[in-house]
């Protein structure tokens, strides 16, 4: 592979981390400040999968039932990247749900874990846009 392609692709996989992170880190700022809390309850847990990076762990895709303020119930499932590195969820627990008022279906599991996923997103973009300067120092 060229050594202009290579630096353009590791520039092109960063700035895709980098602002990917950013809009979800975004989204989780907005619904802590104007999102409803309420709590909420697993209905399954699905292993997603189709690579396992760090042995049993991986990415668990988990459908969440809560009820709005105004009385409706959303089911949706719930994606985290951050789950297959922490605990993850099982049926029938109790979980911390912020959601947007306006759009209910929008929503994150509120926990100290959730913006982690976005920041180490983030850092892998910076990492991939960094490694693409060093690219082209030594070009």
């Amino acid at each position: 592979m060229g050594s202009e392609l290579q630096i353009f692709l590791w520039l092109a996989m960063g700035a895709a981390c980098l602002l990917s992170g950013n809009t979800l880190r975004h989204k989780h700022q907005r619904l802590a400040r104007e999102g409803q809390m309420t709590t909420g309850t697993v209905t399954s847990v699905i292993d997603d999968s189709w690579l396992k990076v760090f042995g049993d762990q991986g990415l668990y895709q988990h459908s969440i039932r809560f009820v709005t303020a105004d009385k409706r119930w959303i089911s949706k499932s719930y994606t985290n990247l951050t789950d297959g590195f922490q605990s993850r969820y099982r049926e029938g627990d109790i979980v911390d749900v912020i959601y947007n008022p306006t759009d209910p279906e929008e929503f994150i599991i509120s926990s100290s874990a959730s913006i982690l996923g976005p920041t180490v997103f983030m850092l892998i973009g910076l990492g991939f846009i960094s490694y693409s300067a060093w690219l082209v120092w030594q070009f």
